[in-house]
Formats: structure tokens, sequence, C-alpha cells
């Protein structure tokens, strides 16, 4: 069977329609000039693109590309986010273990990001974490000597939790502490479970330098537990410029690495 030029390009548009929704559902927002850049598509081509895309009622057209016409706000479980945002992640990873110095002792959150991370540290340091997915990564490191907080694991967000072991981090201190986050919001960064928002509050206080680690569409979700205040964080690692009101929820003094 021969198809005509028309039919070939309408099924390369099929596919790269279905990709951009992939990507609202990841970002909740794509910019024309991302588009382009992500297709290797001219404007026009863009532009025939988008109108496509709007013609889903999940969809509206923004001055200067697309959203989600209701981000959804539901927080995924580890699984779910260990299949989003695979090269934005990797970036965001080199950016984490650039900063680890030898004889450094830090604290790795439980998050499909810094398990990323935690596959290409190879210094000698010490690293703490109540991860599971982290901790089996450092395992197979020689140089690394690994902590892994323990107590009753969470199978759906792949961590361990002990009032006990929480205490045991006042004996702790930190150069550095990376964190993640199930959602961003103006008061702060929130978590689904109260026993991940405790173990936050402790290794905060035992941190010299806080650095939080999540991607652009956190912004977008909604979650429960207060954990991280926005005055406690040194440095944010993303994947994506922010919005000016989002800017503004930082201090002017952290440090904003993408």
């Amino acid at each position: 069977m021969s198809y005509t030029n028309v039919e070939v390009d309408e099924m390369y548009q099929q596919e790269r329609i279905q990709k951009i929704l992939q990507l609202l559902q990841n970002k909740g927002r794509l910019t024309k000039q991302e588009i382009m850049a992500t297709f290797a598509i001219s404007s026009d081509t863009a532009r025939r693109d988008i109108l496509q895309v709007c013609q889903s009622p999940k969809v509206i057209r923004t001055h200067g590309g697309i959203m989600l016409a209701n981000p959804d706000q539901h927080v995924f479980d580890f699984f779910q986010r260990e299949q989003l945002a695979q090269p934005e992640k990797k970036r965001m990873s080199h950016c984490v273990v650039e900063q680890l110095v030898e004889g450094g002792v830090y604290f790795f959150d439980v998050s499909t990001t810094l398990v990323l991370a935690a596959k290409e540290v190879n210094l000698p340091c010490s690293i703490y974490t109540h991860s599971l997915d982290v901790a089996f990564e450092l395992a197979t490191k020689e140089k690394v000597t690994v902590h892994l907080l323990g107590g009753v694991f969470d199978f759906a967000n792949r961590f361990f939790y002990s009032p006990a072991e929480v205490a045991l981090l006042n004996q702790v201190k930190f150069d550095q502490c990376f964190l993640g986050g199930a959602s961003i919001e103006p008061e702060g960064v929130f978590f689904k479970e109260q026993t991940n928002a405790n173990i936050k509050r402790q290794v905060i206080h035992q941190s010299r330098l806080v650095t939080l680690v999540a991607e652009h569409q956190k912004f977008s979700k909604q979650a429960t537990y207060l954990g991280i205040y926005f005055p406690e964080i040194h440095q944010f690692i993303t994947d994506q410029e922010m919005t000016i009101d989002e800017k503004n929820y930082f201090n002017e003094t952290t440090k904003i690495c993408r």
C-alpha cells in the first residue's frame, strides 16, 4: 500500500499531537517555541498542530502556546512519577551530583530525580535517606557510605518511616539536603503524607544548606501536609522557567538552577 504526501503528513501530525498531549499532562502548558524545538518543525507547522490540539476540550490556547483547561491536581505515586519527564529529570540530577564534594554528608529525599542522581554518585561521601530506591542505587557504590532510615515501609511512595529513626537525625549535621515535594503552593512545599512532611522538618533543622529538587509541574499540584517553608530554601533545582508569580514565592537570595 502506498500513501500520498498529504496522508503521510497527516500521520506524522497525529503522532506529534499524541506526544504534545503527553507533554501537556506532564507540564501543564507549552509554548509554541517549545513545540517547534521538540519536534524540529517550522512555525507554521507548530501553529497547525496547536489548532489541532485545541480541538480537545481539555486544551485551551494561550498567548504564545497552549495549556490544560483544568490542570490535573492529582499527585502521582512513585511509580507513576518515574515515567514522567525523564530527560528533564536527568538534567536536574546532574545539577545535584555536581554539588557533591568528597567527604560531604548529605540527605537524599525520596524522589525519582534523586534516584537518578544516586546512580551517578562516584565519590567518597556519606548519604542518608529514607528512600528504598535511592539506597538500592547507592548500595552499588563502593565509595559511598549509605545510611538507610528504618521503620514501616510505604509501598506506594517507596519510603520508610519511624518516629524513633527520625529522632536519630538529631545526632547528624548535613552539609546539604536535597528534598523533593508533592506540590509547590503559595504557603510552601506540601506532601501527601504527614509522616513524610515530618521527616522533611527534621532534616531541614539539621542541614546547613537546603536544596529543593522539583519539576515545574509541581506548581499545578495540590497536597495536604506542609513540610518546607520558602525562607528555608537556599536553592531550587527545577526543569523550566517559572512565571513571575512563582518566582515571588521564593526569597530573592534563593538560587534557581535549571
